[in-house]
């Protein structure tokens, strides 16, 4: 009972030092140019901070995977089949949002500065995977099978990507797949980290 509780209040905590970081460029604190940074920070101190999703993040620290060939074929089917969605979304004006799509089409994307690049490349995959293919998806796992588990962990990794939903919630479940499969979160931070940077950069400044 105390785990439960322990989990319960590490996600309360993420949700409430998360809303107090989004909302610090509304304050006019300095802090608010640096909120990746600042939660990313946060973040990592927070999970490390409590057992249940320290040991879960231990457990899945593992680079032997990397030497084994079926690996990347994960990941390469965890980049493709997402392209291939986006592009048709793109193509047929479905699914996305209106302001993305007519961006796309009309070149309207600015090349993303260095600083951003980072944000994309490194910091958001490692948390994002972290907490959603790591804690939230093998938390789940304890309570329900892995099909469910892995629905509801993509759903609200869409939720968190309104823009272009229907292609996370994709990514999502390819990842979970991955890590689930390889017992690994490095792949899916991997994978993450591509698919980041050809949003950030290749889509957006080559459109």
């Amino acid at each position: 009972m105390k785990k439960i509780w322990a989990t319960f209040f590490y996600f309360l905590s993420l949700v409430i030092l998360g809303f107090f970081i989004s909302n610090l460029s509304k304050i006019d604190s300095p802090l608010g140019n640096f909120r990746a940074e600042l939660w990313f920070i946060c973040f990592v101190i927070l999970t490390c901070s409590f057992h249940t999703p320290r040991q879960i993040i231990k457990s899945l620290i593992n680079f032997n995977v990397l030497k084994q060939p079926a690996t990347y074929f994960y990941i390469v089917l965890s980049l493709l089949l997402p392209y291939v969605l986006l592009m048709l979304c793109v193509n047929y004006e479905i699914l996305l949002d209106k302001r993305l799509i007519y961006f796309y089409k009309h070149g309207l994307f600015q090349q993303q500065d260095t600083l951003a690049i980072i944000h994309a490349t490194i910091l958001n995959p490692i948390w994002e995977e972290l907490f959603f293919r790591g804690v939230l998806l093998f938390s789940l796992l304890k309570l329900m099978k892995p099909i469910w588990a892995i629905s509801l962990t993509s759903i609200l990794f869409a939720l968190f990507h309104p823009s272009y939903w229907i292609v996370t919630l994709l990514s999502g479940i390819l990842l979970s797949l991955l890590t689930y499969k390889t017992k690994s979160i490095i792949p899916a931070i991997l994978s993450h980290a591509l698919w980041n940077f050809y949003i950030a950069y290749l889509f957006f400044y080559f459109s």
